[in-house]
Parts: C-alpha cells; structure tokens; sequence
C-alpha cells in the first residue's frame, strides 16, 4: 500500500478491505495458525516442512522455537529480498515474531493442565483439528496481503532466474529438502513427531484446503470479493 493511503482515514476503520481490518485479521490468523501448529505437534501428527525444519533447528541447537523462528527468517529474508522486495510487509514481521512465540506458549499451556498419551487415534484427531486451523490461519495470513514469510519467496524467486521449469518443480523440492533437513536436524528421531504421517498429508492437501478457506472464510473476514483474493 502506498504510504500515503496510511493517511486516509477509511484505512483505519473496520470497512472491507482497510488495513485496519486486514491488520486483524492477519493478527487472529497468527494466533490460529499457531494453536494449530501446536496441536499437530502435541499430538506427534507431524508438521508441514518448513516448520518442520525450524522445529530441527531448535531441537539441535537448545534453543527454543520461538527464539530459532524469526532468527531463521531474518536470514532467509536478507537472501530472498534482493531477488523479491515485495514479500516483506507488516504481515512477514507478524508472522515470524507471533508464531513461534504462540507456538510455545500453547505446548506450555497445555503440559501444565493436560498429558497427551499417544494412540493412533488420538494422533489423527489431532492431525484433523491441527490441520484444519493451521490451513484456515495461513489462509486469513495470505488474504490479508500484507506480505508474505521469506520460505515462500524461495521457489518464486527461483522460478523467475529459470523459468523453464515449474514453479511445482521447484517448489516440491524446496520442501523436499526441508523435510530430509529436519530429518537430519532432529537425528532421524520420528518419536519426536515434528516429521510424521501429517508431514505428507499436509504436503497433498495443504494447498486445496488453503485454496477453499481463501474463498469461503478469509475473503469475508477482509471483506474482499472471492476473486480478488491473493493467489
């Protein structure tokens, strides 16, 4: 958004599409992705790659997520913006200082009160819910278009210096390697329950959730028509 749009008075009310609004929304779809993260982890589901692979960095390292998740991103930010300087807003930076802070208040939160025993059972349940609100917050974060973390600028900026091949291509073996680096990361240790069954369920149906929470939920909550939602 230009700057001088911050000036105009109807951005800082709750009308469809005011960055007022977007601003929210974009808070809320932090939080909700965080519970979500949260819930796939407690439940050792597994989680998608790149939190997966940040998970194996603070595993590794001692530190804690939310210390390892906007460390990694300011790196990955200062090589990925040379090639893509519209990726970073106000929503990158929300983004990679709430969620691994939230992320590791909620496993606090739920130790203290509540003991999960696994069962494969209790594992799926935990894959549906933590899915499910993981997929509906990214969704509420993209709409909001207000900028985007530096993991998904990688493939983009790739695709663009060889554009001969698939932005898929490239894509698929961004996470690929994400995945076996998480792996590596966290010893191969699949008791942990950062890479598991959800890791490859979240692979295929990720996308298609996010696609049909962007149309039905998060284009109402910014208050944007269903087609100008961001892709």
């Amino acid at each position: 958004m230009p700057s001088g749009r911050l000036t105009d008075k109807e951005q800082w009310t709750l009308r469809g599409g005011s960055l007022l609004r977007r601003v929210l929304v974009c808070v809320v779809g932090e939080i909700i992705t965080s519970l979500g993260i949260a819930i796939l982890l407690i439940g050792h589901a597994g989680v998608d790659p790149y939190t997966a692979f940040l998970q194996g960095v603070a595993h590794l390292s001692g530190l804690s997520f939310g210390a390892v998740v906007p460390i990694i991103n300011i790196l990955l930010l200062i090589v990925v913006i040379p090639f893509d300087r519209t990726i970073f807003g106000l929503g990158t930076v929300l983004n990679f200082t709430m969620v691994g802070v939230l992320v590791d208040f909620f496993q606090a939160v739920y130790a203290e009160y509540f003991t999960f025993t696994y069962t494969i059972a209790g594992m799926l349940v935990c894959l549906l819910i933590g899915m499910g609100l993981f997929s509906l917050g990214v969704s509420m974060y993209i709409t909001c278009d207000l900028g985007q973390g530096p993991y998904d600028g990688i493939a983009p900026a790739i695709n663009r210096e060889f554009p001969r091949v698939s932005y898929r291509a490239f894509r698929v073996t961004q996470d690929v390697l994400a995945i076996a680096l998480a792996l590596v990361l966290t010893g191969f240790d699949l008791s942990l329950g950062i890479v598991a069954v959800g890791t490859i369920v979240m692979g295929f149906f990720l996308g298609p959730i996010i696609g049909l929470c962007n149309t039905r939920i998060s284009s109402r909550l910014v208050g944007q028509p269903p087609g100008r939602v961001p892709p």
